[in-house]
């Protein structure tokens, strides 16, 4: 009874977290989240415990916020994206909040802030991207900056993530191979191959190997996925090695 009783609890917190979010439009009104996003651009995230919002929702809100949806982008200068970083893409985005109080007297700050502007890092790489991102890593980090950025200023940040924020999380799971399985140990051959070659010229030779097994149907799914992303990881290495 006491489990019960405790699994209800937690489902009527879960479904207020976004019925009580609120935040400022542009004339400084208090508008429900809810009024603004529909159910088919949000979703629970259990693994946080908070809602999750698409882009388009958070471009959405931003506009009857009156954020604009043109923002200022600086390259971080020390990160370079490469094989040896998973293709990190690392920028700052500067929003801008056009929605200045009718009665105020500043010439700064905004209906939210004291400040119109927010600056905020956004990151993506090829760990933290899902396999349909992993094309346009550098527009996520803006993206995720940008949604990051919004959420922040309207002080929604702790109710919601956003869309592609959430990526992240979802990532955080177990490799399909796990050493110690009889799938692992079935090619531990060639693992050790690929992780004690000492030249690129060496790996090539390897792939060619394992391109014989494939044909030869040695290898399952599981498996050739595993040295895929094995082989090209360290022949991006040793790529900008040689």
């Amino acid at each position: 009874m006491i489990k019960k009783t405790t699994i209800k609890k937690n489902k009527k917190v879960e479904e207020k977290q976004l019925v009580n979010a609120t935040f400022l439009d542009k004339k400084g009104e208090r508008i429900k989240v809810t009024d603004i996003v529909s159910k088919e651009d949000c979703w629970f995230l259990k693994r946080e415990n908070k809602y999750v919002l698409t882009h388009k929702a958070i471009e959405e809100i931003a506009h009857v916020a009156g954020i604009s949806l043109n923002y200022d982008v600086e390259e971080s200068p020390n990160i370079v994206p490469d094989y040896k970083n998973e293709l990190e893409h690392v920028v700052r985005i500067t929003i801008h909040c056009k929605a200045k109080h009718p009665t105020s007297t500043k010439t700064e700050g905004c209906v939210h802030s004291d400040e119109a502007e927010l600056t905020i890092t956004g990151e993506a790489n090829r760990m933290s991207a899902p396999n349909r991102g992993r094309g346009y890593l550098r527009k996520m980090a803006e993206k995720r900056g940008f949604d990051i950025a919004v959420l922040k200023h309207l002080g929604l940040y702790s109710s919601v993530f956003s869309e592609d924020e959430a990526e992240k999380f979802e990532q955080k799971r177990e490799p399909d191979i796990m050493p110690g399985t009889k799938d692992f140990e079935d090619i531990i051959k060639e693992i050790n191959a690929i992780l004690n070659c000492k030249s690129l010229q060496t790996l090539q030779k390897i792939g060619k190997k394992i391109k014989l097994g494939v044909k030869e149907n040695k290898y399952s799914d599981k498996q050739l996925k595993y040295l895929r992303e094995l082989y090209q990881k360290e022949y991006g290495k040793k790529n900008n090695e040689f």
